[in-house]
């Protein structure tokens, strides 16, 4: 997903991740990935509009969707691909004939340390 913007943050007990294609990436975000002790979740953000003929999308609000990923070796499921190239069809970018150099551009939410007041 040429060019992409990435956001990642802390959150509670996880690391947020999130894309889009465009700098507006919590309002257009296409898929976030949540990184958690245990395990990962892929998610997407209008995961209700995909196709989901296996019931592999897990969820029952109005428009997000996921799959918890527990081991690595289950990054190597074909249909995790599929889902990403729906969403990406479904937010309107298509994928560019050639790969350019434009890459990916990283925003990096860093917590700012609370000041300490000594009684």
């Amino acid at each position: 997903m040429a060019p992409c913007h990435e956001y990642i943050f802390a959150m509670r007990s996880k690391v947020v991740l999130l894309y889009s294609a465009t700098e507006r990436v919590i309002a257009d975000c296409i898929c976030s990935i949540g990184v958690f002790s245990r395990h990962v979740t892929l998610a997407f953000h209008r995961g209700a509009d995909l196709e989901d003929a296996r019931g592999i999308l897990q969820g029952k609000g109005k428009a997000m969707r996921h799959i918890r990923l527990n081991r690595l070796s289950e990054l190597d499921r074909p249909e995790l691909r599929a889902y990403l190239r729906q969403a990406r069809k479904r937010a309107g970018l298509k994928r560019p004939r050639r790969r350019t150099a434009a890459g990916v551009v990283t925003r990096v939410k860093v917590k700012s340390a609370l000041p300490q007041i000594f009684w």
